[in-house]
């Protein structure tokens, strides 16, 4: 069920209307959308949704145990249930095959034919999110950060949250479960800011990434021998665009969704190709991710406490982490290491250079870090986006290829990225601005203002509708 249908508008519109009906009533509202949350995941596939239901027990079972715990060796072995059973599930759905081939590969090389198995099965959609987002909560009750859930419904409709449950923001626990308890809020300016955060997420995918990745995008790496180089750095500037515009828009229509039952969700996003670093660029994309990470593997590690090679190397295998936590190739891992690499070349400058957070570059001096950035980020988008690296390979030749031609560029193409790119490096206020004058419009003025841009959109739409592209993460 895809958040740019028909279907999902009919059902977040029932789901809404009936969340609010049993406002008084805790458990049948809660119990709504824990199932109207099944049901939405089940829409994919409905026996994987035995996954989550099995994640969602074994971590509020072990995070009783944890939290009844008064030996330490006892509370790291519930722990390490917990860690070892999500991993086990990621590991066994998304990664085996990959490192079953990579042994087997290895293996090879060595004159050694020995079969490891292969498993046909669906990656589940959303496993990356839900798998992190129970651990974390495992986590915190170990450490006594939070108090462990009493209510099962309440954890489990945490885990199955149908706004976020496929493509995130990861939520951590302590800070949706106390959504939960008292009576639900909703006002004017809540609405407005839900529906116009739904409406600004539907534009960014169809308007904008849906249009780019169909007329030029996927034609390039579908076939890039048939394309110059500069046709090919276009088609890297979309693409870099389409997949924020993807990803972006989808947190927004999770966030505004939310919002409309009384929900705040995280933000996800923030402007990330204004970033002046690769630090700075991964505190602004896919926040709750980067900041998971940071909280559960780099400060775990030591942080930047130990000695700098120590630092470094946290610094390099977070950063790894975060590629393969993409996906399951080669491509996630070179995407993953070259980034981490760029965090490691990056900090050692930082610190030699004796720079602190408060220092401040000269104007000419900060715009040439944000493009430096900016095309460090576009150019690994050729990892990120080639199915392998024989695809990446031969991008990348194209690139570098001599030929000089734009003509296979859409004009439509070049005047959507125009204006694309000019929004996102427009201050942040701008934005803001735009977001207070809908919440100031009338009802009936913000209804006739979705209305036009939602036959604007049926218009532009392809077809069929086109998945998001974290759906496959």
């Amino acid at each position: 069920m895809l958040f740019h249908s028909l279907e999902y508008l009919v059902f977040l519109v029932v789901v809404v209307a009936g969340f609010w009906a049993l406002v008084r009533v805790r458990l049948a509202r809660v119990l709504l959308v824990f199932l109207a949350s099944c049901r939405f995941y089940m829409a994919w596939n409905a026996k994987y949704i035995a996954l989550i239901l099995f994640t969602t027990v074994l971590d509020y079972a072990v995070a009783h145990r944890v939290h009844r715990s008064s030996s330490p060796r006892r509370r790291k072995a519930w722990l390490a249930v917990s860690v070892v059973g999500n991993l086990s599930v990621l590991g066994l759905f998304k990664y085996f095959n990959f490192f079953s081939s990579a042994v087997h590969d290895t293996l090879a090389l060595v004159g050694l034919d020995v079969p490891l198995g292969h498993l046909d099965v669906l990656l589940p959609v959303g496993v990356s999110f839900y798998t992190f987002q129970s651990m974390s909560y495992t986590i915190d009750v170990y450490r006594g950060r939070i108090e462990p859930e009493r209510r099962f419904l309440h954890y489990a409709l945490f885990l199955t949250y149908f706004p976020q449950l496929v493509a995130g923001p990861i939520v951590r626990a302590r800070d949706f479960l106390p959504q939960l308890q008292g009576r639900p809020f909703l006002n004017a300016d809540m609405a407005g800011e839900g529906l116009f955060l739904i409406l600004r997420g539907l534009v960014k995918k169809v308007a904008v990434a849906d249009f780019l990745g169909l007329n030029l995008v996927d034609r390039v790496f579908d076939n890039p021998e048939a394309f110059t180089a500069p046709e090919v750095l276009i088609a890297l500037y979309a693409y870099t665009m389409q997949i924020y515009c993807d990803f972006s828009g989808y947190t927004d229509v999770a966030r505004g969704s939310g919002l409309l039952m009384g929900f705040r969700l995280p933000e996800n996003f923030d402007r990330p190709y204004q970033a002046a670093s690769p630090a700075e660029f991964w505190r602004r994309w896919h926040m709750t991710l980067s900041s998971w990470l940071r909280d559960y593997v780099y400060f775990p590690l030591g942080g930047s406490r130990g000695s700098p090679a120590r630092t470094y190397f946290n610094l390099w295998l977070t950063l790894f982490l975060i590629g393969m936590w993409h996906g399951a190739g080669w491509t996630f891992v070179i995407y993953g290491t070259v980034h981490g690499l760029a965090m490691v070349v990056h900090r050692y400058f930082y610190k030699r250079a004796g720079r602190t957070k408060d220092t401040r570059d000269p104007l000419w001096l900060h715009v040439l870090k944000v493009a430096g950035t900016f095309h460090f980020c576009v150019l690994t988008r050729i990892l990120f986006r080639s199915p392998d690296v024989d695809t990446a390979g031969d991008v990348t030749a194209r690139l570098l290829s001599g030929t000089w031609s734009v003509a296979q560029v859409p004009i439509e193409v070049w005047a959507l990225l125009g204006v694309t790119y000019a929004i996102h490096w427009t201050p942040k206020g701008w934005s803001d601005a735009a977001r207070v004058l809908f919440l100031r419009l009338p009802a009936p003025a913000q209804g006739a203002a979705m209305a036009v841009v939602g036959a604007v959109l049926v218009r532009m739409a392809s077809s069929q509708a086109v998945p998001y592209i974290y759906f496959q993460f």
